[in-house]
């Protein structure tokens, strides 16, 4: 028999119900996975800038390094204020500044100039070796490796610059600014110091490039660059000291495990007979006392990793809600999932 009317409408709408709970249904599910998949790069977003922010930190400790040795605790204050206008004044990030001023440094101590000599010699040719790469539109890195021959003497990466650097012409010019000698007669600090004076006379129109045309738009992308370099670094470093004390306790950990798995590998040696010994008990008595100190002292490790796990968590916390004002990490999660 024929369906009335009304029935037809009603088997429409209860159709119609359970079609639209389906795609609700799979809307949520579509929602959820979406929820998932955005955490999920998120995450990944987050260790990728992370690792990044590590890698640039520790290569501003190394770098600081070297500046503290090559010029002392007193005059790596000079090199410390250049390097952080440097962006601004010769497109260097502050980690290449300090990198190409001590360098720099390292090799003018070497030939005998004092810290205050070396540091005004490595901040005017670290200078210049922005406004070398701006003038002439190659790397930084590609400008500081020609600028070493200030101090080595080569004559031909200079060639690329339009620095003709031959004796001849050290020599003419050593004549003629007061020099007083030409280089056969001189010691090889004289020589350095020829060749300083001899190159930035030279690269004089290149001299402040990178300032006089600071607005243009590569260049104010290239520091906008730089900074953001920079905040990555000053980031990694405060990371370095919250998981510094980790890496150390894992390490300590280690150690102490690599010391109990040989008294082991030993001790079960002596168990099975692969190795013999003249005091065989007492060999054997000494490997587990050994093994028990070292599981004791590896538990003790294990302890203090836990808690300073625990201290840098609550560190990394409290700078995430100073940083971006959340009351707490609950709270983000709980506003996360409401939406």
């Amino acid at each position: 028999m024929g369906k009335s009317v009304g029935e037809i409408e009603l088997d429409l709408t209860l159709n119609d119900n359970g079609f639209n709970k389906a795609v609700n249904s799979i809307t949520g599910m579509a929602k959820t996975v979406g929820k998932t998949l955005a955490a999920a790069f998120a995450i990944d977003k987050l260790v990728g800038f992370s690792k990044e922010c590590l890698d640039l930190g520790s290569d501003l400790a190394e770098v600081q390094n070297v500046v503290d040795v090559a010029f002392g605790p007193t005059v790596s204050k000079k090199i410390n204020s250049f390097a952080k206008s440097a962006a601004q004044s010769f497109g260097l990030s502050e980690t290449m500044a300090k990198k190409y001023a001590g360098t720099f440094g390292s090799m003018a101590t070497a030939f005998g100039f004092s810290q205050d000599q070396a540091a005004d010699m490595s901040t005017q040719l670290t200078g210049l070796a922005g406004d070398v790469a701006s003038f002439y539109n190659i790397s930084q890195d590609e400008a500081y490796t020609k600028l070493k021959s200030v101090f080595t003497g080569e004559t031909e990466s200079l060639k690329d610059l339009g620095v003709v650097m031959t004796q001849t012409a050290l020599d003419s010019y050593a004549m003629a600014n007061g020099f007083g000698k030409t280089t056969a007669q001189m010691s090889e600090a004289e020589k350095v110091a020829l060749r300083y004076s001899f190159v930035q006379n030279q690269l004089s129109n290149a001299a402040g490039d990178f300032a006089r045309t600071s607005d243009s738009w590569a260049n104010q992308t290239r520091i906008l660059a730089l900074q953001f370099d920079s905040l990555k670094a000053s980031i990694g470093q405060g990371l370095i000291n919250l998981f510094q004390p980790i890496i150390v306790q894992v390490n300590t950990l280690l150690k102490k495990l690599v010391g109990l798995s040989e008294a082991f590998a030993r001790f079960t040696g002596l168990l099975t007979g692969k190795k013999t010994s003249d005091n065989g008990v007492a060999d054997t008595a000494a490997m587990a006392a050994k093994a028990g100190t070292n599981m004791s002292g590896a538990a003790k490790s294990a302890s203090a990793l836990t808690k300073n796990t625990k201290a840098a968590g609550k560190a990394a916390k409290k700078a995430a809600k100073e940083m971006f004002g959340l009351a707490s990490w609950d709270e983000l999660s709980n506003n996360t999932s409401s939406k």
